[in-house]
């Protein structure tokens, strides 16, 4: 989504992986982590799938991988379909 967002921007694909490539995986994380908080705090009257379904909807719209949308849901103590 970044990408997408400085290409339509005129930012070179050169430029655009240098960006990308200084994100760290903690920095991409607690970014999710902090867009699905404030996801979740609204939704505290909703049954646990439709939280997950939101969250996992919204942090995918955002960009975020699979691997950390679940790491998220999981930190966030909702459902169990995502632990093993």
């Amino acid at each position: 989504m970044i990408a997408t967002e400085l290409r339509q921007k005129g930012v070179e694909q050169e430029q655009i992986l240098e960006a990308l490539e200084t994100i760290d995986d903690g920095a991409e994380y607690q970014s999710a982590f902090s867009l699905a908080m404030k996801k979740y705090a609204t939704m505290s009257r909703l049954e646990s799938d439709v939280q997950i379904r939101r969250i996992q909807s919204l942090l995918q719209r955002k960009g975020f991988a699979f691997p950390v949308i679940t790491q998220v849901i999981r930190d966030l103590g909702i459902g169990t379909e995502f632990n093993d």
